[in-house]
């Protein structure tokens, strides 16, 4: 078999190995359709992989020998979930152990035609959704997360490829672009695409500049900053790339200063932007340093946190999080905080906090907000209402946080899963 033939096969294997060794995802530019659905399918479906292998393996594999983990659970992916010929799965993956792992070959070989003799693709055994998120994870999510909504959150991760959601400026004739581009209108200037959408910068109208990606959720925290402010408010987005809630802002005909202090994507921020013809005052550098000229009537912070909301689009970020040794929130959570703190010298009086994270855990969203409110007497919650967003009201939550999930709107492709707060400066 050429490496020609092979390569894609070990472009997943390399990414699968990542995976289990708990690194930080580093996209590999590949936009072959095969490696694609092949390591879509096996993160997707990892926990179910895993469990099939497993009954096989007599002597578990060691840490440092994930790549051999990795090969075995490409192959499986073929032979399970693909309509790759069995014995080209299997000698794919013999020849990807002759060139990573040569002392191992036989294993490989011996396990995955044990798999092939034993399954059929009609017979696949039905697994509780649940396997295919981490223990680790599920244990987490047990404490404030009913096993009914887990088992949704499990589902949904199995949709490929998840909604894609098109974000318009306001000016733009909504049904119009709609029709073009073939989409649903969910909300009041958000299109959906829901299968074989291809390759976003080949969707029609990608040049003109008139739209964005964004995840419909990932839309609310600027909606609601819109709601809550002023025509030409003085607006700080202190964590702006890759610029999305930026352009919400700016098409709204915000005064809008965008901070970044990672300079890779300070520039894609500023490649979006130009894209969609829109200009910001870019600053970059760490936002807890930046010292305004004026308090500004409202602040947003969509800060970094574990991404574990983004589970559809980003699969992998569980299993990669849950191999972590240290945790996975250890240092977010002082992130957080400082850039809390920062933020409440920055706003006037009367002014609007907005606080957001795409995660799940309730370190990241409700304890902080409840943390910083205790530790900043002159702010105040201020409950977001169901007027002030245009989708999911049923995520607006009895303290006015919002809270969605990614099986939200799931008869539509869902969501990604936000915690949002609005803060109110008194004094």
């Amino acid at each position: 078999m050429s490496i020609d033939n092979v390569n894609p096969r070990l472009q997943a294997v390399k990414e699968i190995e990542s995976l289990l060794n708990g690194n930080d995802h580093e996209p590999i530019n590949n936009g072959d359709a095969f490696y694609k659905s092949l390591l879509g399918i096996s993160i997707r479906r990892l926990g179910e992989i895993q469990f099939h292998l497993q009954k096989y393996i007599k002597k578990p594999l060691k840490e440092n020998q994930n790549i051999i983990k990795a090969n075995l659970i490409i192959g499986a992916t073929q032979i399970l979930y693909m309509r790759v010929p069995q014995y080209a799965a299997v000698n794919a993956s013999v020849e990807l152990a002759k060139i990573h792992s040569p002392h191992h070959v036989k294993f490989v070989n011996a396990i995955l035609r044990q798999l092939t003799r034993d399954f059929k693709v009609e017979n696949i055994q039905n697994l509780d959704p649940l396997i295919n998120i981490p223990k680790k994870i599920i244990t987490r999510w047990k404490k404030y997360i009913n096993n009914n909504d887990l088992q949704k959150i499990a589902k949904q991760l199995l949709v490929i490829p998840p909604a894609l959601d098109i974000a318009l400026s306001g000016q733009e004739n909504i049904d119009v672009w709609c029709k073009n581009l073939k989409g649903d209108i969910i909300g009041k200037n958000n299109i959906r695409l829901k299968d074989n959408y291809g390759k976003i910068d080949n969707l029609f109208g990608y040049d003109q500049g008139a739209w964005w990606i964004q995840d419909i959720a990932a839309q609310l925290p600027s909606k609601i900053l819109l709601s809550s402010v002023k025509p030409n408010a003085y607006v700080i987005d202190m964590c702006a790339a890759p610029g999305g809630k930026t352009a919400q802002l700016l098409t709204n005909g915000l005064d809008v200063v965008s901070i970044e202090s990672n300079l890779n994507r300070a520039q894609l921020l500023k490649k979006n932007l130009k894209r969609l013809n829109l200009k910001t005052e870019l600053i970059i550098q760490d936002a807890n340093k930046y010292k305004p000229q004026k308090l500004a009537d409202a602040v947003l912070i969509d800060a970094p946190c574990s991404s574990t909301g983004t589970v559809r689009k980003n699969p992998d970020i569980l299993w990669r999080l849950s191999a972590k040794k240290n945790g996975f929130l250890n240092t977010l959570i002082p992130l957080q905080k400082s850039l809390l703190d920062s933020a409440a010298m920055m706003i006037k009086p009367k002014g609007v906090l907005i606080y957001s994270v795409c995660s799940l855990e309730k370190e990241e969203g409700e304890d902080q907000i409840i943390d910083f409110i205790s530790k900043h007497s002159n702010f105040k919650i201020s409950p977001i209402n169901k007027s002030d967003i245009d989708v999911t009201h049923e995520s607006v939550t009895e303290e006015g946080f919002i809270r969605t999930f990614p099986y939200f709107s799931e008869e539509l492709g869902g969501m990604d899963g936000f915690f949002i707060a609005r803060l109110e400066k008194t004094h």
